[in-house]
C-alpha cells in the first residue's frame, strides 16, 4: 500500500472515506466494500483519511484515539487497499461540502466508487452527509455505497462506543467490536528492575499520550516481540513500591528471557484479571503475581 500525505492526480479509484479509528469490524466491512468494488471492476482502491481525529476540532474535551496512526494504516493495508491518503485536516476543514467533494475528491481521484458509513459527515460545519454523496453520484460519475449500521448483540459497532468501553474497563466487549485486541506499541524502557528482583522480570513501556486509557489493573494479554507470547500485564503506578505517581505498563512475558531494552514491542490486552492494589509486604505481592501467572497460563491455553 502506498501512503500519501497530500492529494495527487490518481483517477478512477474506489475510495473509502472516514477516520477509521481502531479499524473496527464496521470499518473493516466498509473498506472491504471499496476493495471488492475495485477488484471486481479492474480498478484501484484507496482510503482517504486524516492525520488527526476531526472530532477534536469540534468539541472542547479531547478525544483519545483507540489506535495509533501506524496501527491504523497497518490494519487498512491488511484489507488489501492500494493507496492511503492521510491528509492534514486543518488544510481541508474550511472547505464547504460540495467544494471538498468536487474540488478535492472528484478533481483528483475521479472516483468510480465512494463508500462511507451511514453517519459520515464532511465539509465545514459538517454540512455534507450521505444524502449529499448520493445526490451528486450521477453528476460526478461515481457509484455511492452507504454502509448501514453494524451491530453485535444490539450494540452499535462504533469508535465512540469502543472508546467508552476501553475507558470504563470493558476490554472484552471492546475487543469483540474491534474484531481484534486493543493494543499499544512503544519502546521498552529501563525501570528499577523490581520485577526481576521479585523473580518476575518485566518489559516496561509508557502508555502513548494520545491513546485511550484502560483503568489501572492486571490484565491477561500478549506481547509481540519477534513472536507472540502470553503475558501478565500490569498497568498503573505500582502502589506497593512507588510513590512518584509514574504510570507504566509492565509486561511479564511468559516463556521468554531475552534482553529487549530499547526494542519496540506491541502489548495486546485481552481481559482484566484483577484491580491494582497495594500489598502489605513483598511476600504477599510475590504470592499474588505467582497466582496471576498461573491464571494467564490457563487462559493462554484456551485462547
Amino acid at each position: 500500500m502506498k501512503i500519501f500525505k497530500t492529494v495527487n492526480n490518481n483517477p478512477d479509484l474506489a475510495i473509502a472515506l472516514g477516520y477509521f479509528d481502531g479499524v473496527h469490524l464496521a470499518h473493516q466491512k466498509l473498506i472491504s466494500k471499496a476493495v471488492e468494488f475495485a477488484q471486481n471492476n479492474s480498478k484501484k482502491s484507496a482510503v482517504v483519511t486524516f492525520d488527526e481525529n476531526p472530532s477534536n476540532y469540534f468539541i472542547k474535551e479531547k478525544i483519545y484515539n483507540i489506535s495509533s496512526n501506524e496501527e491504523r494504516l497497518e490494519r487498512i493495508e491488511a484489507l488489501g487497499v492500494d493507496f492511503a491518503y492521510v491528509l492534514d485536516f486543518e488544510e481541508y476543514m474550511r472547505y464547504e461540502a460540495l467544494e471538498y467533494l468536487e474540488g478535492v475528491l472528484v478533481k483528483n481521484f475521479k472516483p468510480s466508487c465512494i463508500v462511507t458509513g451511514f453517519n459520515h459527515r464532511f465539509g465545514r460545519g459538517k454540512d455534507g452527509d450521505t444524502k449529499t454523496l448520493s445526490k451528486y453520484a450521477e453528476k460526478f460519475g461515481y457509484e455511492y455505497i452507504e454502509l448501514p449500521p453494524q451491530k453485535i448483540q444490539s450494540c452499535l459497532i462504533s469508535s465512540s462506543n469502543i472508546r467508552d468501553m476501553i475507558i470504563n474497563g470493558h476490554i472484552r466487549n471492546a475487543n469483540l467490536l474491534l474484531g481484534h485486541s486493543f493494543s499499544l506499541k512503544n519502546n521498552v524502557v529501563k525501570g528499577d528492575a523490581v520485577g526481576r528482583k521479585l523473580g518476575f522480570p518485566t518489559a516496561n513501556i509508557f502508555w502513548p499520550n494520545n491513546i485511550a486509557h484502560l483503568p489501572y489493573g492486571v490484565y491477561f494479554g500478549f506481547v509481540v516481540v519477534d513472536k507472540t507470547y502470553p503475558a501478565v500485564i500490569n498497568w498503573g503506578k505500582r502502589p506497593t513500591f512507588d510513590s512518584n505517581d509514574e504510570e507504566i505498563v509492565e509486561a511479564h512475558i511468559l516463556n521468554f528471557d531475552s534482553q529487549i531494552y530499547g526494542k519496540i514491542i506491541r502489548v495486546l490486552f485481552v481481559m482484566k484479571i484483577r484491580d491494582e492494589i497495594k500489598f502489605p509486604d513483598r511476600e504477599a505481592l510475590i504470592k499474588q503475581i505467582s497466582d496471576d501467572v498461573e491464571t494467564v497460563r490457563k487462559l493462554a491455553r484456551l485462547s
